[in-house]
C-alpha cells in the first residue's frame, strides 16, 4: 500500500518536472497581430442626366391600301410589261398590260362612220326645212293669206329627230373610244407589285385580275400600346424611331404620328397608335410585312444615372461606396449608348461609384476611399 502511494508520488513529481522543462525551454508564446488597415477603393462621382421618356412597341409594316388591277374590257393579252412581276415597282401611268385592240378599233371606226352619217342627215334636214319655209312663204304670197305653218310642214320634227340620232351615235362613239382606251391597263399611282397574273395570249374576261399593287408613297405601322403607357404619350410625342426587329442596331427611320385609336376590349386594355412612314421601300432591306420596333420619344423627361459599361458586373450590379462601406447595387437599364449605360436613378444623394477595388472585397465591407 505504501509502495503504491510512493509510485504515484514519483510519477506526479516527474510530470511536474517535465511541464516545467517545457515551460522554460519551449518556444515563445504567440502574440496577436495588430489589425490590418481597411481595404482602399478609388471612387468617383455619379453622373446624372435628364432624358426623354420612351415607349417601346412593335408592329408590322403594312401598305396604306391594296389594289387589285383588273381588266375593264374582255380580250386576249398581247403585251405585258417587264416590270409587272412580283417584287417589281411601277410608276404612275406606266403601261402594264395591252389587250388586243383590233375589235375595239373597228368599233370606233364604225361609230365614227355612223356619226358622220348622222351629221349629214342633220344637214339634209336643215336644207329640207329651209326649202319648206320658202315653199310656205310662196304659197302665202299666191293666196294672199297669212296662215301659220305647222311644225310638220316646216320639217322641224324631222330635224329634231336627226339631231337626237346624232347624239345617240355620238354616245356610241364615246363608248367605243373608251373601250379602246381601256385595252391599255396602266398603273394608277406609283406601286410595288405584290402579285402578277397576266400572261401573253391569256384571254381575260371583264374584271380579270392582272396584278396586285401596294402604293409606294407611304405605309403605316399600327402599334399596340397599353393604357398605362398611353399616359406618357398624353404629354406629346417628339419623335418616333423605327428599326427592323432583326437589326435593332440599324440607323433609325423617323415616322410620323398619325393618331390614336382607342380599342378597349373585354379581355385587354390596349390602344392602337398609327404611324406613317414615307417611301418605306426606299430604305435598304425594308419590305411590306416586316416586323418593326418603334420607340416613341415623349415630351416627358426623367433623371437617369450614367454608368460606364466596364464597371457593371454580372447580374446588372455595380459597386458603390455608401456611408463608408462598399456595396453591390442593383441597376435597372434604360438604354445603352456605346460604352455608357443609362440606368434608373435609384442611388442615394451621397453614393459614389467604386472605380477600382481590391480583389476579394466583400459586400458591406468597411473601406477607406480615395477620390479621383
Amino acid at each position: 500500500m505504501e509502495q503504491s502511494h510512493l509510485k504515484i508520488g514519483l510519477i506526479c513529481c516527474a510530470g511536474i518536472a517535465v511541464c516545467g522543462l517545457i515551460l522554460f525551454t519551449g518556444p515563445e508564446p504567440l502574440e496577436a497581430n495588430a489589425p490590418e488597415e481597411k481595404p482602399r477603393v478609388l471612387i468617383g462621382d455619379l453622373e446624372r442626366s435628364a432624358i426623354a421618356r420612351t415607349v417601346t412597341a412593335f408592329g408590322v409594316l403594312s401598305p396604306r391600301q391594296s389594289l387589285q388591277l383588273t381588266t375593264q374590257v374582255p380580250g386576249v393579252i398581247t403585251w405585258v410589261s417587264d416590270d409587272l412581276e412580283a417584287g417589281g415597282q411601277v410608276a404612275e401611268g406606266d403601261l402594264l398590260v395591252s389587250i388586243d385592240q383590233r375589235d375595239y378599233a373597228i368599233a370606233v371606226a364604225s361609230a365614227k362612220a355612223r356619226f358622220a352619217q348622222a351629221e349629214a342627215k342633220i344637214e339634209i334636214e336643215q336644207g329640207r326645212s329651209e326649202i319648206a319655209q320658202l315653199e310656205w312663204a310662196a304659197w302665202q304670197d299666191s293666196h294672199d293669206e297669212e296662215l301659220p305653218a305647222s311644225p310638220l310642214a316646216l320639217r322641224k320634227p324631222q330635224r329634231a329627230e336627226a339631231v337626237a340620232h346624232r347624239r345617240t351615235v355620238g354616245a356610241e362613239l364615246d363608248s367605243a373610244r373608251l373601250a379602246l382606251e381601256r385595252t391599255a391597263v396602266r398603273a394608277p399611282w406609283p406601286g410595288h407589285v405584290v402579285q402578277a397574273n397576266a400572261v401573253v395570249g391569256q384571254v381575260m374576261p371583264v374584271g380579270g385580275v392582272t396584278a396586285t399593287l401596294f402604293p409606294l408613297d407611304y405605309a403605316v405601322v399600327e402599334l399596340q400600346v397599353s393604357i398605362k403607357q398611353m399616359q406618357l404619350l398624353d404629354a406629346g410625342i417628339d419623335r418616333i424611331e423605327l428599326r427592323p426587329v432583326h437589326d435593332l442596331d440599324a440607323s433609325p427611320i423617323v415616322g410620323t404620328f398619325e393618331g390614336i385609336v382607342r380599342n378597349l376590349t373585354s379581355d385587354t386594355r390596349l390602344a392602337t397608335v398609327r404611324v406613317r412612314i414615307d417611301e418605306p421601300l426606299a430604305h435598304a432591306g425594308w419590305a411590306y410585312g416586316m416586323h418593326l420596333q418603334a420607340k416613341l420619344i415623349t415630351a416627358q423627361e426623367r433623371t437617369v444615372a450614367l454608368i460606364p459599361a466596364g464597371l457593371i458586373v454580372s447580374g446588372n450590379l455595380v459597386w458603390i461606396s455608401r456611408g463608408g462601406r462598399a456595396q453591390r447595387h442593383q441597376l435597372y437599364p434604360v438604354e445603352v449608348q456605346g460604352q455608357t449605360v443609362s440606368v434608373e436613378d435609384n442611388f442615394g444623394p451621397d453614393d459614389a461609384l467604386v472605380l477600382e477595388r481590391p480583389i476579394g472585397l466583400f459586400d458591406g465591407a468597411s473601406v477607406a476611399v480615395t477620390v479621383r
